[in-house]
């Protein structure tokens, strides 16, 4: 296993490292009592190592980490993985990381009686690995480096089972698309439609997503903003801005530091976060964080004393856990949906921002992330999440004719603007076009054909209504223009990967102004795709394509 240690420093960004591969023979027990003890002594560990327990008040979550050592069956092995939590501490991992990677080597030890069972290993290992799941990647990954430091008998068959799992990694998962579009959905319904006064509980959550879908921050992040977050400065075209907080682990000591960056925001959305802000800072909460504890306390019956100031990573879960409850399901019926995990987000905007034409450079400054080959597999999450859009926008277009901007982002806090006629109607035929291929132009002559996009399929003044005796053709018609459409977002995205990587590779500018005009294209196709899917709804023919 290597541990890093820091040896100085070039400057305040620039620190020197050490790193040392080792085993855990390559100390004495009394040189990782002395390591724990150092932990103790620096305020960042609680208790003694001969403890089951140890506590670690970790100051990102808000609420102590509990590391348990409780599986003396294994008494060895219990011992070591005393010696393997102190050294990744120590290394720079979170407490939050540590955690997850001890249950994980925990359930190992059990499930395959101290490494001993190996066919036990490859049939927890398969199981996790169950359509390509990221879970069994991460028990592969945990259990190799664990084995690396610990040779347990069989270590090198053990490390070529997790190596094969290895090799099968996809990128990370995230929930049904549908789902995530009908969570959007209810979320800019419920803050617009109901009175501030019934949605005030859960305006974190509004604006958590408000912000995390565009901005990609983790939700320890989130819980950190301050404020006072919002700033407007002198002489810019658009002076609004926000301070976000960004968490860099030291990566040769288990503290961090934050650093507040300012991101520029819309004019809207500034105003929005204003006036929410606003109202939190009226309740005079005694707290520096925008959202305070007792934001989350005032609204319960029974108001106990939490030892927190601020909303914790925690409490927010609870919170959306309820809005899930009472909002999603006890008001808008949606139920069975899968959750949205609270750093979810985090991967929605960087999807957003990839879809929308950032370069892989700007995505990793604004995610947080030292290494840009993180951004290239969310590419694979890209097709998938514009078909969901696609087909959702179609649906919606459908349903209630909406007409949307979405080069603001494909989810988030988006401006719906509704068509107040809800579908058109021919009432006065004098003045409009007439009869077209399929169809009726409802455009005013007297615009025409100045305002003609030249592909009445894609326009929102064409209404498709076929004759009897060319209803087969035309309906022909709107399935290869929408198997075409499908086509080129496919290519626009798999052009889009590709200028990406180049880009990362020679920083040339052509290639960021390529990227940005594809990204264009892509949002064009998709808009088209949705109107003439939403007509082959309309004509109940979407999904029932093997007919014609």
């Amino acid at each position: 296993m290597e541990l890093r240690t820091k040896i100085g420093s070039i400057n305040t960004n620039a620190i020197i490292e050490k790193k040392t591969n080792v085993e855990f023979k390559t100390f004495d027990i009394n040189e990782y009592k002395e390591m724990f003890q150092q932990l103790v002594d620096t305020n960042y560990m609680l208790g003694s190592f001969e403890d089951i327990h140890w506590e670690i008040p970790d100051k990102l979550v808000d609420y102590p980490i509990i590391l348990s050592f409780d599986i003396e069956v294994h008494y060895d092995l219990n011992k070591t993985l005393k010696g393997y939590t102190i050294l990744r501490l120590i290394s720079g991992r979170s407490p939050f990381t540590v955690y997850n990677e001890l249950a994980i080597l925990k359930k190992v030890i059990l499930a395959t009686n101290g490494f001993q069972d190996i066919k036990a290993l490859e049939s927890l290992l398969e199981i996790q690995s169950a359509n390509y799941s990221y879970q069994g990647y991460q028990i592969s990954t945990d259990v190799k480096r664990f084995v690396s430091f610990h040779k347990v008998e069989n270590h090198e068959k053990i490390e070529d089972i997790c190596n094969n799992i290895s090799l099968r990694r996809l990128s990370r998962e995230l929930p049904l698309f549908e789902d995530i579009m009908i969570f959007d959905d209810i979320i800019n319904d419920y803050f617009r439609n109901y009175s501030s006064d019934e949605t005030f509980k859960f305006l974190p959550i509004m604006i958590w997503w408000l912000l995390t879908n565009v901005l990609p921050m983790r939700p320890s992040e989130f819980t950190l903003i301050e404020k006072d977050c919002l700033k407007v400065i002198d002489h810019f075209r658009n002076p609004y801005r926000i301070s976000v907080p960004r968490i860099k682990n030291e990566s040769s000591s288990p503290d961090f530091v934050i650093r507040y960056d300012l991101i520029e925001i819309d004019r809207s959305t500034y105003e929005l976060l204003s006036r929410s802000i606003q109202k939190i800072k009226s309740l005079d909460f005694d707290s520096e964080y925008l959202f305070p504890v007792e934001l989350l306390t005032m609204f319960r019956k029974r108001r106990s004393k939490k030892k927190n100031s601020r909303m914790n990573r925690r409490d927010f879960d609870y919170l959306k856990k309820e809005f899930y409850e009472k909002v999603v399901e006890g008001i808008y019926g949606q139920y069975g949906l899968e959750r949205i995990k609270s750093g979810d987000t985090r991967h929605f905007a960087i999807i957003n921002m990839c879809l929308q034409g950032f370069n892989m450079l700007s995505i990793a400054r604004m995610a947080g992330q030292d290494d840009i080959r993180s951004q290239y597999s969310y590419y694979s999450h890209a097709e998938h999440f514009a078909q969901s859009y696609v087909y959702r926008l179609a649906q919606r277009k459908n349903e209630i004719k909406v007409s949307k901007n979405i080069g603001n982002g494909i989810i988030g806090w988006r401006r719906f603007i509704y068509d107040k006629g809800k579908s058109k109607t021919i009432n006065n035929v004098e003045n409009i076009v007439g009869r077209v291929q399929y169809g009726t132009c409802m455009e005013q002559k007297d615009v025409f054909p100045n305002s003609c996009i030249e592909y009445c399929e894609f326009c929102s003044n064409y209404i498709f209504n076929p004759s009897i005796n060319e209803h087969q053709e035309a309906i022909k018609w709107l399935l290869d223009s929408s198997k075409t459409l499908e086509i080129k977002i496919r290519e626009s995205i798999a052009l889009m990967k590709e200028i990406s990587t180049n880009l990362a590779n020679s920083l040339r500018s052509s290639n960021d102004d390529t990227l940005k005009t594809t990204s264009r294209s892509l949002l064009a196709y998709m808009d088209m795709k949705a109107t003439v899917d939403s007509r082959l709804m309309e004509a109940k023919i979407y999904g029932n394509e093997e007919k014609f």
